[in-house]
């Protein structure tokens, strides 16, 4: 898969970037057991690299390493989604405490067009993308960087990344409530924020949790 020249970040990032989009694909199952001599050789790279690819994403929540034993694909499960949510909505309520009412035009600006490449995206990977940017942004603008850490490295948005498998769902009204939320913002009315997140948190849950009932309670 991966040319012997190219240097080593580079191999760690592209090794990374093709086991991360399996494990999101279910190339692998979950509670499936990925053996890091395998997967070095089946990518004809070293073990390094693998190892490294591995860590990240159980520093992402997609991969539990069991001591001993090795490394897991996490399943997702209904009580993992809810409590990923539950600290999701904590985490953008504080940051909208300490946001509300007090942003400039630019920082307001910058939310807008995230926003804004939001309602743009067609596919599965934009929004993805458009969807991470706009709601890392909403925290960012907090200005606590182990908040901003925090929040990427829940699990929720990789949970439904699986669940949705390629689709995604409720874009409309998904669109709808982040507009409602950069309106809150910019009038600098803090309860209307509360309320605005709160409900689109809401509507994210029940979005994945029917997603994950359909596909038999577990994925």
């Amino acid at each position: 898969m991966v040319a012997t020249a190219v240097p080593a970040a580079h191999l760690n990032e592209r090794v990374y970037e093709e086991l991360r989009s399996r494990v999101l694909r279910r190339k692998h199952a979950p509670g499936a057991k990925l053996s890091l001599h395998a997967l070095a050789s089946e990518l004809g790279v070293s073990r390094s690299p693998v190892h490294h690819a591995l860590t990240r994403l159980v520093s992402e929540g997609l991969l539990t390493v069991k001591a001993r034993r090795g490394y897991f694909v996490t399943p997702v499960t209904a009580e993992a989604l809810a409590e990923g949510y539950d600290v999701r909505l904590a985490l953008e309520l504080h940051a909208a405490e300490r946001t509300v009412g007090r942003l400039g035009a630019t920082d307001l600006a910058m939310l807008r067009t995230r926003l804004d490449a939001t309602a743009k995206a067609i596919s599965h990977r934009q929004w993805d993308a458009a969807n991470a940017a706009f709601h890392e942004y909403q925290i960012d603008l907090a200005g606590n960087a182990l908040l901003s850490r925090f929040y990427r490295e829940l699990s929720v948005n990789l949970m439904m990344q699986v669940i949705r498998g390629g689709r995604v769902e409720g874009h409309e009204q998904l669109v709808t409530e982040h507009r409602r939320i950069v309106e809150a913002f910019e009038s600098g009315a803090a309860e209307t924020a509360r309320r605005a997140i709160g409900e689109h948190i809401e509507t994210g849950r029940r979005i994945a949790i029917e997603a994950l009932e359909r596909a038999g309670g577990v994925l």
